[in-house]
Parts: C-alpha cells; sequence; structure tokens
C-alpha cells in the first residue's frame, strides 16, 4: 500500500477500494479487473486509488492480507467451541467452515483459483504462520493424546499439504471432487499422521 490511512475518512476510502476490488474480481474475474472499474465502482476518482496503491496488483495483495484475517476469524470461531474434540472432529470443523467462507465469496474464491498467478507468498507465509501457531497450541493442549515427536515439521507438513489441496480445489474447473470428499480425505491424512505417533507409544 502506497499511502497509510491515518484518519477514518482514508480508511473508508481504503476499505470501500477493497470491497470494490472484491465485487469486481467476483463478477469480471481476474483478467477482467482494472483500477478504473474499481474507482468507479468505489465511487473515487482514479487520482484517489492511485494516492493508496500504485497498481491493481497492490490492491490484489491487500485484499489477500484481508481475506486472510477473515479465514483466520473463522478457523477460530470453528475451533473455540471445540478445544476439547479429538484432532479429526476439529480438522473437519476447521476446513467445513474456511470452505464455506470461500465458496459463499466470489471474489476470495477467485483469488484462490488464481493463487498461482499472484504474488501471494508472502500472504500464504502468514497464512502458514498463524495457521501453524493455532495448531501448536491445540496439540499441546492434548500433549497426552498426540505425543509429536517433532512438532514443526509434522504442522510443515500437514499445514502445507492441506493449504495446497484446498488452493487446488478451488483452482480445479469443473471441479474433480466433491468439496465433502475432499475435506475427509484431508482430515483423515491429519488424523491418521496425528494417531500414528500416539500408536508408537508404549502402553501405560
Amino acid at each position: 500500500m502506497r499511502k497509510q490511512p491515518s484518519q477514518k475518512r482514508s480508511s473508508q476510502m481504503v476499505a470501500a477500494l477493497l470491497e470494490a476490488t472484491a465485487l469486481e474480481l467476483g463478477e469480471r474475474g481476474l483478467d477482467g479487473l482494472t483500477t478504473n472499474r474499481i474507482a468507479q465502482r468505489a465511487g473515487a476518482s482514479i487520482g484517489s486509488l492511485y494516492q493508496y496503491f500504485d497498481s491493481k496488483e497492490a490492491l490484489l495483495e491487500a485484499l489477500l492480507q484481508q481475506q486472510v484475517g477473515r479465514l483466520m476469524a473463522v478457523v477460530y470461531q470453528r475451533l473455540r467451541p471445540l478445544l476439547g474434540a479429538d484432532v479429526g472432529t476439529v480438522t473437519r470443523a476447521i476446513l467445513a467452515g474456511i470452505f464455506e467462507q470461500v465458496e459463499q465469496d466470489k471474489g476470495q474464491r477467485e483469488l484462490v483459483r488464481n493463487w498461482h498467478r499472484l504474488h501471494a507468498g508472502a500472504v500464504f507465509q502468514a497464512l502458514e504462520r498463524d495457521m501453524t501457531e493455532v495448531c501448536r497450541q491445540y496439540l499441546l493442549r492434548h500433549a497426552d493424546e498426540y505425543r509429536i515427536d517433532n512438532l514443526p515439521a509434522t504442522l510443515f507438513v500437514l499445514i502445507n499439504s492441506v493449504q495446497y489441496t484446498t488452493a487446488r480445489y478451488f483452482s480445479t474447473e469443473p471441479l474433480l471432487l466433491g468439496r465433502d470428499e475432499v475435506i475427509e480425505a484431508l482430515s483423515r491424512m491429519v488424523e491418521t499422521l496425528c494417531l500414528s505417533w500416539k500408536a508408537d507409544q508404549p502402553a501405560k
């Protein structure tokens, strides 16, 4: 972002531009997205847009960051009432929430569908970092149930596998699998890996 909003009016302008970007993205797709249409939809001049964002790519990066925040809010919402549940139940609930969030937001779905075309490396790393911390806290809470020897390596593999598979699911048209099939397969993968560590522990 070129200029950080410091006043309420500036913050409202940035919010309007990001909302317009999401709406235009959902309706026209990535290839049909232009800064002129975004500015027009936001009720702003193109000069006002360029005060805050120097390009369409900068707008998309800011929108990606916003969407990651929304996805993480879904994760926390789904996890909170299930902190005492087993890892399979938690994984299914969180994935269902994430898939629903992406499916109901056309702009977000278009972002995920075109993840490989965007400068999204930093955003995906931030999502990975946040998800790693959420999973780490959950597994530490259940340390007696899932005694994972190398937690950082396990979380790296699991989170990147889930993240990449989810992105690939939404970027494939027509869809080759149903949503529930993908969620179930991912949940079983997470559950199997965590339970395999548990099975290796000697009986008490």
